[in-house]
């Protein structure tokens, strides 16, 4: 921050160590800085930006309340234009300290170039001829073969040699920033452009506004930006690139700087600590208006919906929450004393959709009491379903959650996700085996147990519990079609607890929770229940410590909770 202050008046300038000097323009209520390689990209008419943005050739990139980013056609190349706003208090006192971003980040930009570092090419920078905060632009040459790394890994299927190669040379651009000091404090893929060149990828930085110059970092330095920049890969990369990656850092790292491997492990641990503080600090933002959710209220009635459901449509559940389960188009999926769900198929602008929608009853007035003392039912689905997914868990995302209000509480809860596609039940996947010849049962539930015990280790060391465990509760997606490849997906999230780490007790609690939903089942054997306890354990990579005892407790609170429901006549299902 000292930095950027003594950039803001004028004593210091990561610019300065570059050899180009910007050309200083008026351009209508704009000041602009541009340099000799933008004035040869605009060609003749110059930097006309507004007949730039009203070309039909200008396509936008990404829109937003604090940014706009496009990308415009010209003769001699393409541009990027990213246009940043101040439109809240805290970004207009932030700016009173520092620079404008658009300058951040041009002169971020050529200081990361001059130091052999891949950045966007910038060509001029502009902000209002005015002392107060204002809007600011950036424009750069457009890398037209990039793409955003985290949708590339996302979206495209790779060869095993292609993704060991990413993890390797992203292991070499850490370290060759870290050895000339520079930290980049957001580092997640999204501000990272890959292109693939002979089968080599090649990165680009992007949003360097905030990079960091200086000395050469330390070592715990280093691990610090390590644990942020691992935190997206830590959900979706192998064991085995999180370790090519951590030995291509260290293998390229400085002579001077000593790095034991064994800080791998080290960086494991804290990465894995900074997603839990991340993850358990999300839950405000899914009941707040943001770029990703909206709060809307009606006539005694309030909700919350993701920015993908249709406005009319959310307002059309607000005004009557009831009115779905009175359309032709439904299908009864469960009618009981605490709740009705439904499946309903919904026109949109994008063609039919088949939602579910699930109505939470209100069952007394001790309920609705209890509903103002604490979160509601449906409030809870809504808040975990969206952490669960942020946690990389597969549950069906929630779409809007509405609650009646009454006297000055919440009453009738109602929840609209996703359907999850093509899906059975574990109860139902397993009546269906008796379908298959009984040579082709076993790898069935051989898959599954494995799938199921993966899933639940997942659960636990995330810091998840889930007390309602059942069969019923877990769907194998994709189950009718392709059976082998069937993917465990948790659903009625009432009883998850997230964000506290899951004793050995409650552990065994979920496993047996399960467990008894398949008591007297012929087609679950012993078997198939060793199946998911090993690949809860790991014991490939953990070894089979202590699985007997674990076993025995399972089997212990399996026949607690038989007979705690056979005294109250529920059924284990």
């Amino acid at each position: 921050m000292l930095s950027h202050v003594s950039r803001k008046i004028g004593l210091s300038s990561q610019f300065a160590i570059n050899a180009h000097t910007p050309h200083i323009e008026r351009i209508g209520a704009y000041v602009w800085h541009i340099l000799p390689a933008g004035i040869t990209c605009f060609g003749r008419d110059g930097l006309a930006i507004d007949k730039w943005l009203a070309s039909s050739k200008t396509h936008s990139v990404k829109s937003g309340t604090q940014r706009t980013i496009c990308r415009v056609v010209l003769p001699a190349g393409a541009v990027v234009i990213k246009q940043s706003r101040i439109n809240t208090p805290r970004a207009w006192a932030r700016e009173i300290l520092r620079p404008a971003k658009a300058r951040l980040e041009f002169e971020n930009a050529m200081a990361l170039r001059e130091l052999g570092l891949p950045a966007a090419e910038p060509l001029a920078w502009g902000s209002r001829h005015s002392r107060l905060p204002g809007e600011s632009i950036l424009i750069s040459r457009s890398i037209d073969a990039g793409h955003p790394l985290d949708r590339f890994l996302e979206t495209t299927p790779l060869r095993s040699a292609l993704r060991q190669r990413i993890a390797v040379e992203l292991g070499k651009l850490l370290a060759n920033m870290h050895d000339v000091g520079v930290a980049h404090p957001d580092p997640h893929p999204g501000n990272l452009l890959v292109e693939i060149t002979g089968g080599v990828p090649q990165f680009t930085l992007l949003d360097v506004h905030a990079v960091r110059f200086g000395a050469p970092l330390t070592v715990r330095e280093r691990i610090d930006n390590l644990v942020l920049f691992g935190r997206w890969f830590q959900l979706r990369a192998t064991r085995a690139d999180r370790l090519r990656f951590w030995q291509a850092y260290r293998d390229t790292a400085a002579a001077g700087v000593a790095i034991p491997r064994i800080l791998a492990v080290e960086v494991e641990r804290r990465t894995s600590v900074s997603n839990q503080r991340f993850w358990n600090g999300r839950f405000t933002r899914y009941c707040r208006t943001n770029r990703l959710f909206k709060r809307q209220k009606g006539h005694r009635t309030a909700g919350h919906a993701v920015r993908d459901v249709e406005p009319a449509c959310f307002e059309r559940l607000l005004a009557d929450p009831d009115y779905p389960f009175r359309e032709a188009n439904i299908v009864v999926r469960k009618d009981s004393r605490s709740s009705t769900v439904i499946e309903w198929t919904v026109a949109t602008k994008d063609g039919p959709r088949t939602w579910i929608y699930k109505r939470f009853r209100v069952k007394s007035a001790l309920a609705l009491l209890k509903n103002r003392l604490r979160t509601s039912p449906a409030m809870r689905s809504w808040l975990y379903g969206q952490n669960l997914l942020e946690r990389w868990l597969p549950t069906a995302r929630p779409l809007c959650v509405i609650e009646r209000k009454r006297f000055g509480g919440s009453a009738e809860g109602y929840l609209l996700f996703e359907k999850v596609p093509d899906a059975l039940d574990l109860v139902e996947a397993v009546a269906s085996l008796p379908n298959f010849e009984a040579r082709l049962q076993l790898p069935f539930k051989s898959a599954w147990a494995s799938a199921i015990g993966r899933l639940i280790c997942t659960l636990h060391d995330r810091q998840v519990s889930h007390r309602d465990l059942k069969a019923p509760n877990i769907l194998l997606q994709n189950a009718r079609s392709q059976p082998l490849e069937a993917v465990p997906v948790l659903i009625d999230l009432v009883g998850v607890v997230p964000g506290r780490e899951v004793p050995r007790k409650v552990r065994v609690r979920d496993l047996a929770r399960l467990n008894a939903s398949f008591i007297g089942n012929p087609l679950v054997t012993r078997t198939d229940r060793l199946r998911v306890l090993r690949a809860y354990q790991g014991w490939a990579l953990y070894g089979k410590s202590e699985w007997k005892a674990v076993w025995r407790a399972i089997e212990i609170a399996t026949s607690a909770k038989r007979e705690k429901n056979a005294k109250s006549g529920r059924p284990l299902s």
